[in-house]
């Protein structure tokens, strides 16, 4: 627990974030909706969002070596506390879209900020224990923060003050936390080409990961908008994120630990199956499920589709020398954040052509054929031996600090 006391402060700092990360994932495609935005307009808005964290994702190290950990994260919280403001003032889908991009890049640069720290003032005898609990305070400010605009229009002005209240508070932990920041990161490359035949599986896994899940988040608050629980409107777009997060976070543990046990690939493959059949189901039986129905099955999607990236990024760690984990990290950020790009825009005009049909269908079918590919991975290639797979711990899709990704140069290989 010492450990756990002396980055305290870090780990308070994300769960403010996430509040304001979990309440803006609601409010911006419900508040583009009513401005009479197209679906496939609201995925491109979300793609654009998606883009602006890749680039935070390339450019943090050099900014963290310029910049220092607090003046890196003190400055990207205040332009998104800054842009949260300004979606308020002018209605308008194109300012939008330029300001998502802004907060894209700086949600990347706070999270960089506060998990470089986190990796250096954590021991590695705690660091797994740590992270657990980084992870799950992060998921369970997720689920809280659509619950601070909950009956208000999405379009009211205190919608987006309660986001920028939450960004600015934020900063208070980290610029007077005692603990040291580290030294500037230091920067290697790993190619993309290599990091494939490393582990094909997880690389094919995180991409979908990225795809799938950020498409459905970005657009499942509309579906759910035109409930009548709890009100309607905000209150019931919540409700439904809650249920697809609780249902993550209730499976995340014991899926990972299961897999510490078991080949990683074929949990993978179990978790994406019943996820998928969860997605069919609400495509195809969501009327007659009933409105308490379709958001238990949604938790039963979030339950599998939003906790197998994780097992993911552990099965590529399985196969990676220790030196080279964090280009694997860092690469497999790189490829889940462009998948990212694609969800939003596929799943909005899945949407624009065939409603809930769509949305939810098009995720169940790539979640099936992402477990029919588990599962050939597995008949082509073995898993580690025993002794040779690492322990898993619970693991976000936010950006590490102490690499930087060169897709360009295929030469220069990490010897497996």
């Amino acid at each position: 627990m010492t450990e756990t006391r002396n980055v305290l402060a870090l780990i308070i700092a994300v769960m403010i974030l996430q509040i304001a990360g979990g309440l803006m994932s609601v409010l911006t495609p419900l508040g583009l909706e009513a401005l009479g935005t197209q679906p496939q307009t609201i995925g491109m808005i979300a793609a654009l969002y998606a883009a602006g964290f890749m680039l935070g994702a390339w450019t943090a190290p050099r900014a963290l070596a310029t910049f220092g950990n607090i003046r890196l994260f003190a400055a990207a919280a205040a332009v998104t506390s800054a842009g949260a403001l300004s979606l308020s003032l002018w209605y308008n889908e194109g300012f939008w879209a330029v300001v998502r991009v802004v907060q894209g890049l700086s949600f990347a640069y706070m999270f960089t900020s506060v998990e470089s720290w986190l990796g250096m003032a954590v021991p590695d005898k705690a660091r797994g224990n740590v992270m657990g609990i980084y992870h799950t305070g992060a998921k369970l400010s997720l689920m809280i923060g659509p619950f601070f605009v909950a009956g208000l229009s999405p379009l009211d002005s205190r919608a987006y003050s309660w986001a920028a209240l939450f960004l600015t508070l934020a900063l208070v932990p980290v610029c007077l936390t005692r603990q040291e920041q580290p030294a500037p990161p230091g920067r290697s490359a790993m190619p993309l080409g290599r990091l494939y035949r490393l582990a094909p599986a997880a690389v094919i896994g995180v991409a979908l990961s990225g795809v799938i899940n950020t498409g459905m988040t970005a657009l499942i608050p509309i579906y759910f908008e035109g409930f009548s629980m709890g009100g309607g409107g905000t209150t019931a777009a919540a409700i439904a994120g809650a249920a697809a997060w609780m249902g993550g976070l209730l499976v995340q543990w014991p899926a990972g630990r299961l897999s510490d046990r078991l080949e990683r690939r074929l949990v993978i493959a179990v978790m994406c199956a019943i996820s998928g059949l969860a997605a069919l189901g609400i495509a195809v039986f969501g009327r007659s499920l009933g409105e308490t129905g379709v958001v238990i099955v949604l938790g039963v999607w979030g339950a599998g589709s939003l906790s197998f990236y994780g097992l993911c990024v552990a099965h590529a760690i399985d196969r990676t020398p220790k030196g080279a984990i964090p280009q694997v990290m860092s690469g497999l950020l790189f490829v889940w954040a462009g998948g990212s790009i694609v969800g939003p825009l596929l799943s909005g005009f899945a949407m624009r052509g065939a409603g809930r049909m769509g949305l939810f269908g098009l995720a169940g079918i790539l979640l099936v054929i992402l477990a029919m590919i588990m599962v050939w991975r597995v008949s082509k290639r073995a898993a580690p031996e025993e002794g040779q797979q690492e322990d898993w711990s619970p693991i976000l899709p936010t950006p590490l600090a102490s690499v930087e990704l060169d897709p360009r140069n295929p030469e220069r290989d990490v010897e497996a």
